[in-house]
């Protein structure tokens, strides 16, 4: 398909005008190995992942591999599912987190895990999250099936990258002036996806990916203005991404440097494919 009819059709059902999507859009994704096509986006890339407990994991992703707690850190799960706190994680506080996660539409495990600890808003799945990427080992990492980024994530790039040079301006989140998790909202928005408006509750969306895993279009994030999910960008690919900086929309490295000294993590938005995301635009 020639490179303009595919970028015409990747703008439309990601519900995006073309007169929004830069030229750069066309010359570096939608000829790119980078963007997965409609039937592509439900296809399954893999990577590795580890830390887990190998119990209660009914997918093998980071986010329900079962992490181990403190007691104190127990307490305050058994707090969130009405149960005495104890500190003990035996069978009436599993059963509890079961119902939770049911409740949450999670992922059913029955024990405690990022995703369901991010669910709690609990603060301390950032720091497990980071200790499970940064203990990865190839010696026990699991193969752990990925979901390829949407057309829809791809589209709130190029959206991003029209705004490049846009000031910074706190809690600015539409053009003219944007803060970080402003910009994102705003540039998914335009692909029809709805974020929740801070960086901390965006970065309980998604899929966890590894660093070396990311994608353009992924939502990565950095504790580059204290602890947690304080910052966050969209990847341009897996070195760089576009956030809205104290220095305004700017494209950066996280390979390296400051950006990569913060790095916190990233997740994919795959629960919509273009058709679906096409349907909401109408």
């Amino acid at each position: 398909m020639p490179v303009r009819t595919f970028t015409t059709a990747v703008a439309l059902a990601a519900g995006i005008s073309l007169s929004l999507a830069p030229a750069a859009f066309a010359a570096n994704y939608a000829g790119g190995a980078s963007v997965a096509a409609p039937a592509a986006a439900a296809q399954a890339t893999t990577s590795t992942v580890a830390g887990s407990t190998g119990t209660g994991d009914s997918d093998g992703s980071l986010d329900t591999q079962t992490v181990a707690l403190t007691k104190s850190q127990t307490k305050s799960v058994q707090r969130r599912v009405n149960v005495p706190a104890d500190g003990s994680l035996g069978s009436r506080t599993q059963k509890a987190i079961k119902r939770y996660q049911a409740k949450k539409e999670l992922t059913l495990t029955g024990k405690p895990n990022i995703q369901t600890l991010r669910a709690m808003k609990l603060k301390i799945a950032d720091k497990l999250e980071a200790q499970l990427q940064s203990t990865q080992s190839p010696a026990v990492a699991q193969t752990v099936a990925l979901a390829a980024p949407t057309t829809a994530s791809v589209a709130a790039l190029a959206a991003a990258e029209t705004q490049v040079g846009t000031p910074y301006v706190s809690g600015g989140d539409k053009p003219g002036g944007f803060d970080c998790s402003g910009l994102t909202k705003w540039a998914f928005a335009q692909a029809g996806i709805t974020l929740p408006r801070t960086s901390y509750d965006q970065y309980g969306v998604g899929t966890a990916v590894p660093k070396a895993q990311i994608q353009a279009g992924d939502l990565v994030f950095f504790d580059s203005g204290g602890p947690g999910a304080s910052h966050v960008g969209i990847a341009v690919n897996a070195t760089t991404v576009i956030s809205a900086t104290t220095h305004g929309v700017m494209e950066h490295d996280i390979a390296s440097g400051y950006w990569a000294g913060h790095y916190l993590g990233a997740r994919r938005l795959a629960d919509t494919t273009a058709t679906a995301v096409a349907a909401r635009a109408k």
